[in-house]
């Protein structure tokens, strides 16, 4: 039986997550019109790639990010460093939504944007490992896959939130400037998860490690002396990046650019598959509370090589019924990373170093896999003319993961 006290800090990651992620995640859904608002340019490919410029901009401070809020972490506490993620991850939101555009500004407009958007990286890069090491380390040995899959899905639900607000905002009946009451609202509500944030208990690890030891530099150590652990979640960081920002934002690409679907329809049918990502993460951390967590993660890299083709194949039948099909593999395929990497790659790291060791490797990860898993993808479709390009390189991934897992299992030591 899971104790009030567990379930409590269990909500408040939860919730706090939510919001962190849909503040993070607007970008993405309006980037072709942020980048016509705030960059300069004269058409669609220029726009979008100044857009993804700053998309990119986030996710290379994610890394950055887990390296400060992970020192904060693992020296001053768990609670410490989530309470200052999410007070900081609103303002830069609320700032897009009523910022003035490239025609009025100029590029202190784009100056300003970037800006926004380093320090949303900043904070995402300790929140998202933060949060749920956070929860595990007071859940202890209770559930620690489902746990963990309640995390990653709780990031899911914001990303299906801002994805709500990119259909609703654009309707016919919306006006041009919708777009900004959404990142307005992002930025208020992280008020509320600061609140229940400022209500819950430092982790029960933490204080106990407190007490006997605590490294000057917790990033340091981590790297040093789990070089094998470190190369590991970056590794697996990276897979996660490339499936993950694949749902989120480079099918609606495909599917628009390659396929000529509408970005409307695009986006309704990315919802389906955010929406069964938000229940497929949690069910793949339950399966790994069954079969452990190393076969789990092995077995998950083995679906991902064996589902890629057949998900690009569903896409290219051009047919609703296979478009929301391929939308529930998608899913079913990044939860399965994702779903059990929090209660793996806790595993690689000792507490006084947890924090730092996962935050910044599994950082570094998405922000390789996030950030440029979406231009390769891209770029290879264009230059190839093969519409299974993406699955290739999905395929190549999933591949270096499984030897990459593989031989750190061999090796035994973990905590």
């Amino acid at each position: 039986m899971i104790s009030r006290p567990k379930i409590k800090t269990l909500f408040a990651s939860i919730v706090g997550t939510t919001l962190e992620f849909y503040d993070f995640m607007l970008y993405a859904v309006f980037l072709e019109i942020i980048g016509n608002e705030y960059f300069p340019g004269n058409d669609y490919q220029t726009n979008q790639i100044f857009g993804y410029i700053g998309f990119m901009a986030a996710l290379i401070m994610r890394p950055f990010g887990a390296s400060v809020f992970g020192h904060i972490g693992d020296r001053f506490g768990r609670r410490k460093a989530l309470i200052l993620s999410i007070s900081l991850m609103g303002i830069p939101t609320f700032i897009i939504g009523i910022m003035p555009s490239y025609a009025s500004w100029g590029v202190y407009a784009s100056i300003i944007l970037v800006t926004c958007r380093l320090i949303q990286g900043l904070c995402t890069g300790g929140e998202y490992n933060g949060s749920a090491i956070f929860a595990l380390e007071h859940m202890g040995k209770q559930f620690p896959g489902f746990t963990g899959g309640l995390i990653t899905g709780a990031s899911v639900i914001g990303a299906f939130l801002a994805t709500g607000m990119g259909v609703i905002c654009r309707q016919p009946w919306a006006p041009s400037w919708c777009w900004r009451l959404a990142f307005c609202l992002g930025g208020l509500v992280s008020l509320v998860g600061l609140y229940i944030r400022l209500y819950t208990e430092e982790s029960p690890e933490f204080k106990k490690m407190k007490k006997k030891k605590n490294h000057k530099s917790p990033l340091l150590e981590a790297i040093t002396r789990d070089r094998a652990s470190s190369l590991t979640t970056i590794i697996t960081g990276t897979l996660n990046g490339f499936l993950s920002y694949t749902l989120f934002k480079f099918i609606d690409v495909y599917l628009y650019e390659f396929l000529d679907v509408s970005i409307v329809r695009t986006l309704e049918y990315s919802m389906i598959g955010i929406l069964t990502y938000v229940f497929a993460a949690p069910f793949m951390g339950f399966i790994l509370d069954k079969v452990g967590s190393k076969r789990m993660m092995l077995m998950s890299c083995i679906f991902v090589f064996l589902a890629a083709i057949p998900l690009y194949y569903f896409f290219q039948l051009r047919d609703v019924g296979f478009f929301i099909l391929a939308q529930i593999l998608l899913a079913f395929m990044v939860a399965s990373i994702s779903g059990p990497e929090h209660a793996f790659v806790q595993t690689l790291f000792p507490v006084e170093d947890r924090y730092s060791g996962v935050a910044f490797n599994y950082s570094l990860g998405m922000a390789i896999g996030g950030g440029a898993g979406p231009v390769i993808m891209k770029a290879a479709t264009l230059q190839s003319g093969n519409l299974y390009a993406p699955a290739f390189i999905l395929m190549g991934v999933a591949a270096i993961t499984f030897w990459t897992l593989y031989k750190r299992i061999k090796q035994g030591r973990f905590y």
